[in-house]
């Protein structure tokens, strides 16, 4: 097993590795593997969806959430529903007692993460039950994410091969945990 427990995906403000974890991970999805966290899907090219339309899929569930806030269709900048975000955070909290997941995935290190709400909660959550963590970091909190995670997590490129290989680095299937074994050693 890997000595560290989190992977930052380390990615250039805008250039978002989504894809990129989404076809990492489906080979454990297809072989039934837990897999918590929220990953961000492809919006833009849905009919009827609002450029500014941010949906996020609830890794344990399978439910989509629209997270940017409805401002109407003539709006021309995104806002974050925090509230919403709030929500899908605790949802993915409770995934990580109830479900008993070998992974957790953070799409994004982002401002609410970086000021301390949204799933930043949760990465320390699942450090604390040994359950292995691969979270987008864009440049731009990249200072941030490090003193928050400090030495618990390896610095990757944001690449197919890089999370592939990190994601072999660990037996998923022999992690286990309980929801009484909560220590957290995230800062």
């Amino acid at each position: 097993m890997s000595e560290a427990l989190i992977a930052a995906l380390v990615y250039a403000d805008g250039l978002y590795p989504d894809r990129m974890i989404e076809r990492a991970i489906a080979p454990l999805r297809e072989r039934g593997v837990a897999i918590a966290g929220a990953l961000q899907i492809e919006s833009a090219n849905r009919p009827g969806r609002h450029p500014c339309d941010m949906l996020l899929q609830d890794l344990a569930t399978g439910e989509i959430t629209a997270i940017a806030e409805q401002r109407g269709p003539e709006s021309r900048g995104c806002r974050l529903d925090v509230g919403i975000l709030t929500e899908l955070a605790e949802s993915v909290s409770t995934s990580l007692c109830s479900d008993e997941p070998r992974l957790l995935v953070v799409n994004k290190f982002g401002k609410i993460e970086a000021d301390g709400g949204g799933l930043r909660d949760a990465i320390a959550e699942a450090v604390g039950f040994g359950i292995p963590v691969l979270v987008g970091v864009p440049a731009r909190n990249l200072d941030r994410w490090r003193a928050f995670a400090g030495s618990l997590a390896v610095e990757l490129p944001a690449t197919g091969e890089a999370i592939v290989g990190w994601l072999a680095s660990h037996d998923l299937l022999a992690v286990t945990h309980t929801c009484e074994t909560r220590e957290t050693h995230v800062r």
